[in-house]
């Protein structure tokens, strides 16, 4: 993402959110009080490439496809749509159902690694040690899934995309 592009989202943000919000990580769930009055991450898209979000097995139900767009039986997807389960409240799905990456939004497990998203307001708002510490938090409660879980969950981008939308959190990769 241009630099200009960024700190146009900075500016447009700001002016939406002049005071820092709360965001932790708890119970496997960032908890982002940005998100109910932002939803860039969860709405249309401007990429036409579908964004995969791979459901844990203990995800999948019945209602699997009538709660997402779905690109297979385990992968719901983000494209320019939307999120189907984004309601005029926000998500509509209980913290379980969700998928891990919208869980752990703004953090995301991409090639196995863990790294910010940088156009999220937390990202840009919210003490970069406090994330750091977050980042490191979440790194550890990743380590304790099964390594097939962390596969199916992890998704896959090229080096120049993470470049222009992620943040490196220089953590090892998980395996």
């Amino acid at each position: 993402m241009p630099d200009d592009e960024l700190q146009a989202y900075r500016t447009r943000w700001a002016r939406l959110f002049p005071e820092q919000r709360h965001v932790d990580f708890d119970d496997c769930v960032v908890t982002n009080d940005y998100c109910p009055d932002c939803r860039f991450c969860c709405g249309p898209q401007k990429e036409s490439e579908p964004f995969p979000m791979a459901l844990l097995d203990r995800q999948i139900s019945d209602r699997t496809a009538d709660d997402f767009y779905l690109l297979d039986d385990h992968t719901a997807c983000l494209d320019q749509r939307g999120c189907k389960a984004l309601g005029p409240a926000g998500c509509r799905l209980d913290r379980s159902l969700r998928p891990v990456a919208c869980a752990l939004f703004p953090f995301v497990l991409v090639n196995r690694r863990l790294y910010l998203y940088r156009v999220c307001p937390a990202s840009m708002f919210v003490d970069a040690a406090a994330l750091a510490d977050m980042g490191r938090r979440i790194h550890a409660w990743l380590a304790t899934l099964d390594p097939a879980d962390i596969e199916r969950i992890s998704i896959s981008r090229r080096p120049e995309d993470l470049a222009a939308k992620y943040l490196d959190l220089n953590l090892p990769v998980l395996v």
